[in-house]
C-alpha cells in the first residue's frame, strides 16, 4: 500500500519527552484535532492538515502545518511543520491512523523523503506506531529517536520498519519537529517487506545486551 501526501531539543531530555509523548498521548482511538495556526498562507503553501491527516504534538499551538507545493520532491508536493515560536519545550507535527486488520503477521516499513531547515533543536523525526486493543498498549514503537535529522538538510529518504503482530488494532504514523525549525516530509510510503529487512522496533531495541536470564540472585 502507498501513502503519499498529495495534496534532542536543547538537550538529550526533550527528545525523551517528544518520545514519552507519543507513547502515551497518542494511542487513543480517535486523537482530538487542535487548533489549526491562524498564520497566512504564501502562494503554493496552505496552512491547514491535508486531507486524512490532523496536527498533533505536545504544543502544537506552537507550530503551523500544511502542504506546500513551492518545496517539492520529483513530481509531488510535500507536507510539512514550522516552528512559530523561537523557542519550545515539546514537538509539532502531522500524523493519521488507520485499521491494521489487512497487515497482521507482516512486517511493514515507513519510508518518506525529509528536509529540513534550521532543526538545531531536536530535530525532525519520523514516528511508527502499533497499537493493541487495550488503551495504552504500545506493541511496537520507533520515532526516529536515535537518529534525528538535525540542521538545515536536504532531500533524503528515511525509513522505520515494524511488525505487525496477531493482536494489533490500529497503526499510527506521521512526522514533527521537536523544539524549533521546519521539515517537509513528501512521497511517503507504507509498503510489506521480508524479514531480511532489519525491524527498528524500540520496544524490542532496549532489551539489547540484557542477560537472558537473572544473574547471581545469592549475592556471592
Amino acid at each position: 500500500m502507498n501513502i503519499a501526501f498529495r495534496s534532542a531539543t536543547r538537550t538529550r531530555t526533550r527528545i525523551n519527552a517528544a518520545a514519552l509523548a507519543l507513547i502515551t498521548g497518542l494511542s487513543l482511538p480517535g486523537p482530538a484535532r487542535a487548533e489549526e495556526s491562524p498564520a497566512p498562507a504564501a502562494a503554493g503553501v496552505t496552512t491547514t492538515a491535508p486531507a486524512g491527516w490532523w496536527k498533533n504534538g505536545s504544543k502544537p499551538a506552537a507550530y503551523v502545518v500544511g502542504v506546500d507545493r513551492v518545496k517539492t520532491h520529483g513530481a509531488l508536493p510535500s507536507a510539512y511543520v514550522k516552528s512559530i515560536e523561537p523557542a519550545i519545550v515539546g514537538f509539532g507535527g502531522m500524523m493519521q491512523m488507520c485499521s491494521a486488520e489487512n497487515y497482521r503477521g507482516k512486517r511493514l516499513r515507513l519510508r518518506a523523503w525529509m528536509k529540513t531547515a534550521d532543526a538545531n533543536d531536536g530535530g525532525a523525526h519520523l514516528w511508527f506506531r502499533v497499537d493493541g486493543a487495550e488503551r495504552n498498549a504500545i506493541l511496537q514503537f520507533d520515532n526516529m529517536d536515535s537518529r534525528p535529522v538535525k540542521g538545515t538538510a536536504d532531500w533524503q529518504e528515511y525509513s522505520i520498519v515494524l511488525d505487525i503482530p496477531a493482536n494489533a488494532i490500529a497503526l499510527a504514523y506521521g512526522f514533527f519537529i521537536s523544539g524549533t525549525g521546519q521539515a517537509w516530509v513528501s512521497d511517503a510510503r507504507i509498503e510489506e517487506v521480508g524479514l531480511e529487512v532489519p525491524s527498528t522496533n524500540m520496544n524490542s531495541n532496549r532489551t539489547q545486551g540484557l542477560p537472558k536470564s537473572p544473574v547471581n540472585l545469592t549475592f556471592e
